[in-house]
């Protein structure tokens, strides 16, 4: 079973001061993270770098909920993703479809 959460990297702090937060996606004992939109200072986390503030936890926790429940709409297919592949399906499911790119990897 897939599984998805929120993490925060002490070592991806960028020059300004910002921490990305990242979905990460456990699949078949393997381990891949998303970028989100979401940026956060050291005084909006723990100790332990977990999200205290309270507008992006929320934030955070509605996109964990929408790939929670995408994740369990695979059912059975679910056993046919790898957690690459999972992780591109989550980040790309809502994306158009270009027909030009479709065509050109046939």
């Amino acid at each position: 079973m897939a599984t998805v959460s929120d993490k925060v990297f002490e070592h991806h702090k960028k020059a300004d001061g910002t921490y990305n937060v990242k979905i990460c996606i456990h699949h078949k004992d393997q381990r891949k993270y998303l970028d989100t939109n979401h940026y956060v200072v050291k005084k909006q986390l723990t100790k332990d770098y977990k999200v205290k503030d309270p507008f992006i936890a929320d934030k955070v926790e509605q996109q964990l909920r929408d790939y929670r429940k995408m994740i369990s709409e695979l059912d059975d297919r679910l056993d046919y993703f790898t957690a690459e592949s999972l992780r591109d399906y989550l980040r790309d499911k809502d994306e158009d479809v270009d027909f030009i790119k479709f065509l050109i990897s046939i």
